[in-house]
């Protein structure tokens, strides 16, 4: 019986863990404004788009503008507003409640959204990639001193040039 207890009360603190983890969890999310080719159509990117991500303070994006907005939470509400290309009257406006649920980043494709396409959510954009290491520079020439890397410290001399018999 006491074994039986104390397994009940481990899967509670376990679900209770879960939870809080889901509860509390930080997502990234991308606002992408490109154009983008989805279903064989090309989507132009708007000409001016304020977003609000959880009732916040809206972000004005451009054409082919790209931002970041980091929310805490199961669910995340967006409310994207078109603007005229002048950018004063809104054109049309459009709220979203997504359940991002486990994933950390995900990225709202805008155009998507203003079309009123269901594909919005796209893969977030990956890690920059580190550039190539740079080929081993070539021996000096004759002549040529080599870079201070290679130079002995100040007051030494090189090997082959020090007398013998002195250290």
């Amino acid at each position: 019986m006491r074994v039986l207890q104390r397994t009940v009360v481990l899967l509670a603190l376990i679900a209770l863990g879960v939870g809080l983890f889901y509860m509390g969890r930080e997502h990234q999310v991308f606002l992408d404004n490109r154009t983008i080719e989805a279903g064989g159509a090309t989507f132009r990117a708007l000409e001016q788009v304020n977003v609000s991500v959880n009732g916040g303070e809206p972000i004005e994006l451009l054409e082919r503008d790209r931002d970041v907005v980091r929310t805490v939470g199961p669910t995340l509400s967006v409310r994207v507003e078109v603007l005229d290309s002048m950018g004063g009257d809104v054109e049309r406006t459009v709220d979203l409640v997504l359940r991002p649920g486990f994933r950390r980043d995900l990225m709202l494709s805008l155009p998507l959204v203003a079309a009123g396409r269901d594909d919005f959510v796209l893969p977030p954009p990956t890690a920059q990639q580190t550039a190539p290491e740079a080929e081993p520079a070539p021996p000096p020439e004759e002549g040529i001193s080599p870079p201070a890397a290679e130079l002995p410290p100040p007051g030494t001399a090189p090997e082959e040039t020090r007398p013998a018999g002195k250290p």
